[in-house]
């Protein structure tokens, strides 16, 4: 916190030396004032760490202190006992991060030496600097400047926090675990934030719960890191250093939870760690996934100031994290965001190789049906080339007889040649909107299915209620009424159904196809739109899949399915 760190600088000169001594005995305020030469200096890096000794901090004030009201600044350690007078009216403030109170030194009467007793609270604490007296008008300006580091510190918090919001928010809407992961790491790194900036005073109880935090920042940004980057599939050798980092970060749970010590804390290694995410984006990147160049910026950026945190604190004079986390939030953000393009961009492509799948599916139906359609026209072509044979051969073939023959021959190839327009037509899928009449392109597609529909000897009602003109794709909707009615041929065939039959309904902007091959089973109607399920063999399982995406995304419509008493029931509306 900038307050503490400007009240703990080198430049405090209210004290010409702090020094320790350290004793198994329980001494009285008196009898440790004897033991005047038993004190030292305290050494760097000194921890409180003897349950069964007893601390004592003696400071000399310098002599060049005027008379006037001064202010006692501690950190994380805490005393019992001092040897203020009752007369310098010491007056305890618990306010913003430390621990202080102030008193009334009187140059000319009070003592230059002050003992304080530390209790048992300080146990586990450093000794850097524990104590340090300023004048009330140094306090205040640094009070002035601490609350222009509050709106810093406000904007800082607020930054992580949004990051963290905007990842859940993205989660909610499409369940991808990396968004779920790093938004509850951002959060737990507000958590930390608090800490480092001073926004949540010291103690040891608080200690315990800034190392849960650290380790399940840590354990979430692993989970990130491995959903993200998909290391199980593309890194698989890095993908098990991150599992034994998670393992350890577990252990080190339970074990903060009995002694209240992170040994991950202790032995600096989360920047350490922190690497090994920095070569898994490398890594990827070299694979040519590209959101990989913002994770390494914005990462690098946080793991470089944990790593100086962790290494070199002594020489900061702020943590460094203040700037390390809002810049990886914002570069993660824009990493996200270009991860979500590409996934958009890929399930586009998947989806039109599932159009073009469909469509080749589709036209094998096509082609049986074209032979179906030429089938009796080419019969009749065959009979009347044999009749004028015939007719040659007995001398019987005058001029009638053969204008005849061969305007039946020119009926049957101009309903040959209007098969072939048709079914040109209907492969034709124009991206441009037509006004339609949804009774005759029904109709339409019945006229191309008659012929398959009636060699398996199935029966076609279709009631116009009332006709309705919508303006729509109207091949895009005979492709998914050709799907719908192929499907149900092939399951009526598939069961030997007795007196097969398909209904087609349309009421205005309703239409209904249902059959009576007995419906759907239970387990499958759920999961009957979902791309490449099938119930039948030989087949892909992208038919009904594609009707739904044509009908609901290209169409504004609505597709659904449910069964009744005779068989499934397909309804399609639009709006």
């Amino acid at each position: 916190m900038l307050l503490v760190s400007s009240l703990y600088s080198e430049n405090n000169t209210t004290l010409e030396e702090i020094l320790l001594f350290k004793t198994e005995h329980n001494f009285s305020l008196t009898e440790v004032k004897k033991e005047f030469d038993s004190f030292r200096k305290i050494a760097k890096n000194e921890k409180i760490e003897n349950k069964e000794q007893h601390y004592w901090i003696r400071v000399k004030l310098n002599k060049e202190m005027e008379t006037g009201m001064y202010l006692v600044a501690y950190g994380m350690v805490e005393f019992d006992v001092s040897s203020f007078s009752k007369e310098q009216s010491m007056y305890k403030l618990d306010e913003i991060g430390v621990h202080k109170f102030s008193f009334f030194y009187n140059k000319e009467q009070d003592e230059k030496y002050y003992y304080f007793h530390l209790d048992e609270s300080s146990f586990g604490f450093y000794l850097n600097r524990p104590i340090v007296i300023v004048t009330m008008k140094k306090f205040m300006s640094e009070t002035e400047e601490y609350f222009s580091y509050l709106v810093f510190c406000g904007l800082i918090l607020g930054i992580v926090l949004m990051a963290g919001l905007y990842n859940l928010f993205i989660y909610y809407y499409n369940r991808e675990k990396s968004f779920l992961y790093y938004a509850l790491m951002q959060f737990f790194m507000v958590s930390i934030l608090l800490f480092v900036t001073g926004l949540i005073a010291d103690s040891k109880e608080n200690f315990q719960i800034y190392n849960f935090l650290s380790l399940l920042t840590a354990l979430f940004g692993t989970f990130f890191v491995r959903e993200f980057f998909d290391t199980s599939k593309y890194l698989p050798r890095m993908d098990k250093f991150l599992h034994l980092y998670i393992w350890l970060i577990v252990m080190d749970f339970a074990y903060n939870s009995i002694v209240s010590r992170s040994l991950i804390e202790s032995f600096s290694l989360y920047s350490i760690f922190g690497f090994a995410y920095l070569i898994v984006a490398y890594l990827r990147l070299k694979q040519g996934f590209q959101p990989a160049k913002f994770f390494l910026i914005g990462w690098s950026t946080l793991i470089l100031s944990l790593f100086l945190l962790e290494y070199f604190e002594e020489y900061l004079f702020f943590s460094l994290l203040l700037i390390g986390s809002p810049i990886e939030a914002i570069l993660l953000a824009v990493a996200l965001a270009y991860n979500i393009k590409l996934t958009a961009n890929e399930k586009e492509q998947q989806k039109e190789m599932l159009v073009h799948q469909s469509k080749l599916a589709s036209m094998g139906e096509m082609i049986g049906n074209i032979a179906h359609q030429w089938r009796q026209p080419l019969s009749h072509l065959s009979y009347s080339v044999m009749n004028i044979e015939d007719a040659f051969k007995h001398n019987a073939l005058d001029e009638k007889y053969l204008n005849q023959k061969v305007e039946e021959a020119n009926r049957q190839i101009e309903f040959m040649s209007q098969t072939i327009d048709d079914f040109r037509d209907f492969y034709a899928l124009s991206k441009k909107r037509e006004s339609f009449s949804l009774a005759e392109a029904t109709q339409n597609v019945l006229e191309i299915m008659a012929h398959a529909l009636k060699e398996k000897d199935i029966e076609v009602e279709l009631s116009v209620f009332a006709d309705a003109s919508i303006d729509n794709y109207k091949n895009e909707y005979k492709q998914v009424l050709l799907n719908l009615i192929a499907n149900a041929k092939d399951v009526l065939v598939e069961r030997s159904v007795e007196s097969p039959k398909i209904f087609i309904m349309i009421r205005h902007n309703l239409v209904l196809l249902s059959d009576n091959a007995g419906g759907i089973k239970e387990n499958d109607i759920n999961k009957i739109f979902e791309p490449y399920f099938t119930t039948k063999e030989e087949s892909s399982g992208i038919g009904l899949y594609m009707s739904k995406m044509i009908i609901e995304k290209n169409m504004n419509g609505e597709l659904t399915v449910s069964n009744d008493d005779s068989g499934a029931v397909f309804q399609i509306i639009f709006y």
